[in-house]
This record gives C-alpha cells, sequence and structure tokens, in this order.
C-alpha cells in the first residue's frame, strides 16, 4: 500500500513527465508558468535555460506521448476527488502506475503470442514470470514506474510479435502496427533506432537471404514506405519540439553529457559489483544457454540477437556514466529483455528437457536467482545496495544483510565520473601508489565514522575527525622522511604534532620536524588504501567518539576506530 502513498516522479522521472501538466495544465512548453512559483516547481520540473532564453525539457517527450491518456484520466480523478490539479497529486501518479501497467501486461501478452510459437506453455509461462520478477523490470515497473523503461519494453515485445506476423503472414496491418509501436519506442529512447538492425537481419535470415528478403519487400513496396512514413511522423514530434523552444530542427539536449566511444567500459557494464548486469540480474546466463541453441536450431534468431546485443552493449558502455547514477543496475539495458526473452526461453527448454539431476538443479539455480532479485530489490529500497557506489568488498560484506553497518559504509567506492569525462583513469589505491605520493600531492583521511580528518581552528587548530565535506581545513600533504615514518603538513604550513602533555592530542602548531611531528604509515592491504598512523612511540592514532571525534595518539593496538582511508584530493568529486 506504500507504494500508493509515495511520490514516483524522482530521479529522471520528472523530466520525461513534464511534457503532460505542461500541455494539458497550463498550455505552456516554454514552461513560463514555473517563474509564477519556483521554489514550488524546484524538483518537479528539470529543465536547461538555452542560449535564447527559453527553458528545455533534458529528456525525449515519449513517455509522456505514450501516457497522455492516462494523464487525462488522472486528471478528471483529480478534479472529482477534490485533490490539486496539479499534475502532480496522488490521483496522476496513481493513473500513470496503473498505465505503466497496462502497457506491460500488454507487451506481455504480445510476448506470450510470440514465445507460443517456439515454446511449450510452460517454457512461455517461466519465461514472463523470470522477465517480471528476476530482474530489475520488477522495479521499474513499480516504484520508478515513471521511469521510461518498463513502456519502452513493452513496446519492443508489441514490436518483435507484429514484425515476426509480419514476415510469416505478410498482412500490411502487422507492418502498419510494427511501424507505430517503433516510432514511439524511438520518441521515448532515441537509441532505440539501433536495434532496426535486429528486424532487418531478422527478416533476412528468416526469409534465407537479402535476395528472398528483398522480393518480400518489392511488391509491398508502397506499404513500407507508408509504414516508415508512420513512423517518422511519430518521431518527428520531437523535432518539432526542438524547433519550437531552440529554432532548431534537431539539438543536442545532452549539453554537457556525451558517449567515449573509444573508452567503452563493457567489462564493468556485465560483471562488476557496482552495477554489472550479470551479477545484478543472474537470471541472465540462461540467455546465454538459449543463444547458443539457436546458433544450431534458428540462426536468424541467433545473429539478430547476438548483432543487437553487442550494439547496444557496446554502446550504453560507452556513455559517460557507464552505470547510470541512481538506478537498480543498468537500468537502460531492461529495455533490451524483449530481444532476450527468445533466448531465455530456449535455455530454459534445453535445460529442463534434460536428465532430472539437471532439471532439478536448473530450477533450483532459477528459484535461487529469482530470489535474490526480490529480496535485493528490497535491499535496494531500503538503502542496503548502494544506487552506484558498489563494490566487490560491499556487495560481499552486505550480501543478504537486513541492516546496514559502518563497516559497509565504508567499503562503498564511488566512481570518479570527473575524470571519466576529462578521459583519466580511475585511481586505484595500493600500499605501492600510497608509498609514491610527493610532497606536492595533497590528500585527505577518512575515518571508520565516514567522517574527514579536519583542522578545529576554534580550538587551536587541534585535529578531529567530524568534517563531511573537504576544505582547506581536511588538505593535508606527506613528507616520506625515512622507511615509512612521515610527516604530515597542513595547508597552511604546519605540521601535525602529538601533545603528550595534553591527553596525547595531535594539533597543527609546528612549524618544524621533530620527534613529535613524525608518525609511522601502515597501509594493511598492499591492493587498498587502509592505513594505520603511530607516533615512534608505538601509539595509534584514534578517533574518540565520546570526545567530539578528536583524534588522539593513545592506543596500542588497532581496531575500527584506528583504521583509516587514505584519498589522494584530484580523486575527490566535487558534487555540486
Amino acid at each position: 500500500m506504500g507504494l500508493w502513498k509515495q511520490n514516483r516522479i524522482i530521479i529522471d522521472g520528472p523530466s520525461y513527465y513534464t511534457y503532460l501538466p505542461a500541455t494539458f495544465i497550463h498550455h505552456d512548453l516554454k514552461l513560463n508558468f514555473i517563474d509564477k512559483d519556483p521554489g514550488y516547481y524546484k524538483d518537479k520540473i528539470w529543465y536547461y535555460k538555452i542560449e535564447n532564453g527559453n527553458k528545455l525539457i533534458k529528456h525525449p517527450l515519449g513517455l509522456s506521448v505514450a501516457l497522455s491518456p492516462v494523464f487525462l484520466i488522472g486528471h478528471f480523478t483529480a478534479g472529482i476527488s477534490g485533490a490539486t490539479q496539479d499534475g502532480y497529486s496522488l490521483p496522476y501518479q496513481n493513473a500513470m502506475t496503473i498505465g505503466v501497467w497496462a502497457y506491460l501486461c500488454l507487451g506481455l501478452f504480445y510476448l506470450r503470442k510470440l514465445l507460443l510459437c517456439f515454446f511449450s506453455d510452460k517454457i512461455t509461462a517461466f519465461t514472463l514470470l523470470t522477465i517480471v520478477i528476476g530482474t530489475n523490470l520488477l522495479w521499474y515497473s513499480t516504484f520508478e514506474g515513471l521511469m521510461p523503461h518498463a513502456v519502452s519494453f513493452a513496446l519492443t515485445c508489441i514490436c518483435m510479435y507484429n514484425f515476426f506476423s509480419w514476415l510469416k503472414l505478410e498482412k500490411q496491418k502487422y507492418l502498419f502496427c510494427f511501424a507505430l509501436c517503433f516510432g514511439l519506442m524511438v520518441l521515448i529512447r532515441p537509441l532505440a533506432i539501433t536495434t532496426i538492425i535486429y528486424f532487418l537481419m531478422l527478416g533476412i535470415g528468416n526469409k534465407g537471404g537479402i535476395k528472398s528478403f528483398v522480393q518480400l519487400i518489392k511488391p509491398r513496396f508502397k506499404q513500407i514506405i507508408l509504414a516508415s512514413l508512420i513512423s517518422f511522423a511519430i518521431v518527428s514530434l520531437q523535432f518539432f519540439y526542438w524547433k519550437y523552444i531552440t529554432g532548431k530542427w534537431i539539438y543536442d539536449v545532452y549539453i554537457d553529457e556525451h558517449f567515449i566511444f573509444n573508452s567503452p567500459k563493457i567489462i564493468p557494464f556485465l560483471f562488476s559489483f557496482r552495477k554489472g548486469i550479470f551479477i545484478y540480474t543472474p537470471v541472465l546466463f540462461f540467455a546465454l544457454i538459449g543463444l547458443i541453441t539457436f546458433y544450431k536450431t534458428n540462426k536468424a534468431i541467433f545473429y539478430s540477437t547476438l548483432t543487437v546485443s553487442i550494439i547496444s552493449i557496446f554502446i550504453l558502455s560507452s556513455w559517460w556514466a557507464w552505470s547510470y547514477g541512481i538506478s537498480w543496475g543498468i537500468r537502460p539495458f531492461i529495455d533490451y529483455y524483449s530481444f532476450l526473452s527468445l533466448p531465455i526461453a530456449a535455455g530454459f527448454n534445453y535445460v529442463f528437457t534434460k536428465n532430472n539431476i539437471i532439471k532439478i538443479s536448473a530450477a533450483f539455480i532459477l528459484f535461487s536467482f529469482i530470489s535474490l532479485n526480490l529480496f535485493q530489490s528490497w535491499q535496494y529500497k531500503k538503502g542496503l545496495i548502494h544506487y552506484d557506489d558498489m563494490s566487490k568488498e560491499a556487495y560481499l560484506k552486505g550480501f543478504l544483510q537486513t541492516t546496514p553497518s559502518m563497516e559497509w559504509y565504508d567499503l562503498l567506492k564511488p566512481y570518479n565520473w570527473e575524470r571519466r569525462i576529462a578521459g583519466l583513469p580511475q585511481i586505484e589505491y595500493s600500499e605501492t601508489l600510497i608509498q609514491s605520493i610527493g610532497v606536492d600531492k595533497a590528500i585527505y583521511f577518512r575515518g571508520s565514522n565516514m567522517n574527514y580528518f579536519s583542522l578545529s581552528e576554534q580550538n587551536k587548530n587541534m585535529l578531529t575527525c567530524n568534517s563531511g565535506a573537504i576544505g582547506n581545513s581536511e588538505k593535508f600533504f606527506l613528507t616520506y622522511l625515512q622507511g615509512d615514518v612521515v610527516a604530515i603538513k597542513t595547508q597552511s604550513g604546519r605540521y601535525l604534532s602529538v601533545k603528550l602533555n595534553n591527553q596525547s592530542i595531535i594539533a597543527a602548531d609546528s612549524y618544524t620536524i621533530g620527534e613529535n611531528e613524525q608518525f609511522i604509515l601502515t597501509v594493511l592491504n598492499k591492493n587498498d588504501n587502509r592505513i594505520t598512523l603511530r607516533t615512534l612511540k608505538n601509539k595509534y592514532l584514534s578517533v574518540e567518539g565520546e570526545l567530539n571525534f578528536l583524534v588522539l595518539a593513545d592506543k596500542e593496538s588497532t581496531g575500527t576506530n584506528e583504521i583509516f582511508r587514505l584519498f589522494l584530493l584530484e580523486d575527490y568529486q566535487h558534487k555540486q
């Protein structure tokens, strides 16, 4: 029940959705109505202020077009129920959510009809159930249903059914229905234009070669031209919008974002613990089995599916933010689950027709994968799987956890997107890297409480570990003196010093290096950045939570409070 009471226009949702209230309520696609109450619309509408002074909606208008009928139902419902008719009250959101489900059910209906052309009713049922509850499609058709992926998936399913039907029966109604859905699919996600390769290869392979496919097209050339015009007419709505707002028929809305085609992150895209497809959606392993069987039984499906998968993986992993920010799994790949449905079904058909041992093992694995997806979806909702900073260590530590721990937070590993955009490699911390840090390289330290070392200017520059951000008071410089003995200099040029006569506090008040300004820096793992710092008298630096997170040099052994992480300042992401 909580789903119906919470805001579902989140993440990128406001940008996809803005067209609807702007068109039907305010009759103002230039968004000038925002200026009357900017505070109210601050988090509800995203836009760019472009060079001509107009406000440009970043994301395509396809999802708004697809859901416009249910928006009007929501508007009517809000009116008769007394809710605010602003486009954002719950009647609108509930209507839109039901609309997404309607698309999903329609897509699954047509996907079922397609699967039944190749597989049994039982295999078809397994496949549909797996795609819905065994992948992140479940999340993006419920809690974040106002993202475009569920609708795009559904439209692709309808396209596939109609194209297969056109190839088999050669009736124009299937071709025109395909064209309508394909145009809307591209209007929602412009990258979907590349999937035309799938349908062309499928047609050529299904008909036995290019020559036979051309023979199918020739007498139906006028139909194909008309179908193409239908698709283009739908896609052209975006061009008209750009022309209206920008004065240009084509406009690069991703002003500060781009693809990096010379550096696709294919391996992490598929297998990393940050967002890897096969890590967080392991049921797709059955698609690999199915592809192998299709190589032997239906090369048209094999080559078309393999090609569209390779192209989509290459393009999506080339995006500057290849993990796609705040998301459960690799969300744009949901759109392509429709193409993988046939291989998934073929994989099920292969393993469930073997001997009992293989069947029972496959059933257990499938049940485990689906159960894991359901549990991890719950974990994601509760913040127990981070939306973008997962690491192998954090994944293993948090596997099946029901409550977060500070240790789990410490194992998260943010990706430096600024370095990615600049074409720089990610900084991989190691003992060798830390030992090579020069005196000119600014660093910062983070404690197990997830706060940073900071100098308290109000309290005689004592060292604390209570800062949540990085500024000059959190910047330090290492000077290696001999072996692993270091001095730690502050931005002001003073060194950290142990005050033995004052509870062994650490303060930045010395301009020279003596015994009390020297620390032994030990890297705990040669492939990590966790360290300890101790004085020459073998007293470890420790964070004292009961003393406002003062850093004291008073521990003879190490525990959680005595372990820190060292980072290069150039690896710090400056969040706006």
